[in-house]
């Protein structure tokens, strides 16, 4: 769906000739404050929305606050809206004159009208009202960013800076200590599989965990946990083979890349967080690890094939 955009100005004559949603007076006024999209206010039940650019859909900031966090915020059209309320007032039991009564028929101060005085009271008050925050955390999940749930508090005149200030931190706190624990499950991860490497092989383990970091910053799918390997053995054939003397010579006879192959001195050591197919030649024998469900680690003597294996240690010189 396309994003909608609220209507930047709105004539009056047109609100005129237009009903409230939440309780169908009609003829409404229109609210314009420097910056900021026109609202259209209800002056019976002090509802107050706007509208989008093709008059379409409207987006509910204030209306009496028994009809709940629901429809705070979102952009619906006209109708759906009407049929939202008639259905929270028949499920609840509500009478909307009651509650127009209780929310009063004056025009809501705005912050554009209020004056020096009139905002003792409000900058007095911290703590936001849970209502408040319900509608925030509520915009959030319908996917809008904070920058637009500011922009939507900021309209709502019961509210003043600090409060706003303090509803995007309490409703931002989750995702921090989201991200915060996918952080730290990551740094787990990588730190025991450098544990790991380093007690089955000598060396090449920090490439091997490096190839790891690279890959989940780069997107590409990956298997911390590759599936347990197939071991096909081949019979022997009386032609043993020596190891290869370099990085090329290992990728050409055991197969993988070039760059993933490692030599230790006595072992031609594979890492690939992908999984590769490895050829262990007759004379030669590997050793691989794999979960099931804990490391294990196993020896094959070639000739025998190892598909897939995320990382397997050559041995050259038994």
């Amino acid at each position: 769906m396309e994003k909608v955009r609220p209507m930047q100005s709105i004539l009056a004559f047109w609100a005129r000739s237009l009903n409230c949603p939440a309780c169908n007076q009609l003829g409404l006024e229109v609210i314009r404050e420097a910056g900021v999209p026109d609202l259209l206010h209800c002056k019976v039940c002090n509802t107050e929305f706007e509208v989008s650019e093709s008059g379409d859909f409207i987006r509910l900031i204030q209306y009496p606050q028994a009809l709940g966090v629901d429809l705070y915020g979102i952009w619906m059209p006209f109708g759906a809206v009407r049929q939202k309320i008639k259905t929270i007032l028949e499920k609840e039991g509500l009478s909307l004159p009651a509650m127009i009564a209780v929310t009063g028929a004056n025009r809501p101060l705005t912050r554009t009208n209020l004056s020096k005085d009139d905002w003792g009271e409000h900058e007095g008050l911290e703590e936001p009202p849970e209502r408040a925050v319900q509608q925030a955390r509520k915009l959030l999940e319908l996917g809008n960013s904070r920058e637009e749930v500011r922009l939507i508090l900021e309209k709502d005149p019961r509210l003043n800076p600090v409060q706003i200030e303090r509803i995007m931190e309490i409703v931002e706190e989750p995702a921090r200590t989201k991200s915060l624990e996918r952080f730290l499950i990551l740094i787990l991860v990588i730190l025991g599989l450098v544990v790991a490497g380093l007690l089955i092989y000598p060396t090449g383990i920090f490439d091997r965990a490096l190839l790891i970091v690279n890959g989940l910053l780069s997107g590409e799918r990956i298997e911390i946990i590759s599936p347990p390997p197939t071991v096909t053995q081949y019979a022997r054939q009386g032609r043993p083979l020596t190891c290869p003397p370099t990085q090329q010579g290992a990728a050409a006879l055991f197969g993988g890349k070039a760059d993933h192959w490692h030599f230790d001195g006595k072992n031609w050591i594979y890492t690939d967080i992908k999984g590769v197919r490895v050829y262990v030649p007759e004379g030669l024998s590997a050793r691989y690890t794999y979960m099931n469900p804990i490391l294990e680690i196993k020896t094959v003597e070639g000739p025998a094939i190892i598909d897939p294996i995320m990382a397997v240690s050559i041995d050259c010189y038994r």
